[in-house]
């Protein structure tokens, strides 16, 4: 029986394309084949596989993992996962960038804890290639299933390695299906989660979830509107200032869940 074709994964992106012929990536553009063997002096082991590859690559093309150098960086407190003592890495250096994006990894359970100006990075450029790449219907976005039970089930807080502060509990872009540990000072994931939330992100996720945040908006708002013309059929005596108050009151509340649904 045939095996299927291994896909190779783009040194910009990460994003796998399955196409042996293919000469370019279907996410961002970019080119797919290397010029040359990685120069020895300018690599980058990576460490889901342990192939060497170019210092100016982001992701690895043999297995698409993030590539990272365990560069001395400062480290936070402990893994708020298992506890495990944290690394100091560099997330995708390249040569404008030698020590590439602060963050840490746990040794122990793969953990990942993100500064909140790595996150910021990352996700804006993630999202920059979405944007480029232009409108990817629903059923392509990459998101997770979560487990049945699972947004019913008691919220585990963790500590936050940076602060010891207990983070928030959320599900990313509030469609992920990633559900990550929020603080002030950054983002906690756990193994895998930051791949899933990258995937999520260049493949439209974020404006999913912005297209779904103007949706429930625009339901609310003939929620009211539709309350408010009941009221006043029915003899309810709603006056004008009183109709504008609770429109203004639903608009509120509207605008501070889509804030929260996208930070």
């Amino acid at each position: 029986m045939q095996q299927p074709a291994r896909p190779r994964y783009c040194p910009a992106c990460g994003g796998p394309t399955p196409d042996a012929r293919a000469t370019s990536c279907r996410f961002c553009d970019g080119p797919l084949v290397a010029l040359g063997l990685p120069d020895p002096r300018h690599t980058v082991r990576c460490s889901g596989c342990g192939s060497a590859q170019s210092q100016t690559a982001s992701f690895c093309c043999d297995c698409g993992f993030a590539l990272a150098m365990l560069d001395g960086l400062p480290a936070p407190g402990p893994c708020a996962a298992c506890g495990h003592a944290l690394d100091g890495w560099g997330l995708a250096p390249t040569e404008a960038r030698p020590s590439g994006h602060p963050l840490a990894g746990c040794r122990q359970c793969g953990g990942v804890w993100l500064p909140a100006e790595t996150r910021r990075a990352l996700i804006e450029d993630a999202a920059a290639r979405a944007k480029a790449q232009g409108h990817t219907p629903e059923h392509q976005v990459a998101r997770r299933q979560l487990p049945s039970g699972t947004l019913g089930t008691a919220v585990k807080y963790r500590k936050c390695p940076s602060c010891a502060q207990m983070m928030g509990r959320k599900n990313f872009g509030g469609c992920s299906g990633v559900l990550v540990d929020e603080c002030r000072c950054g983002t906690f994931f756990d193994a895998g989660e930051l791949e899933d939330v990258l995937a999520f992100v260049r493949t439209g996720g974020l404006m999913l979830a912005t297209r779904r945040a103007d949706e429930e908006r625009t339901r609310q708002l003939r929620n009211a509107e539709s309350a408010a013309m009941h009221a006043a059929a029915s003899g309810g005596g709603v006056s004008a200032m009183a109709q504008t108050e609770l429109e203004l009151s639903v608009i509120g509340w509207i605008g501070r869940w889509i804030a929260r649904l996208l930070t």
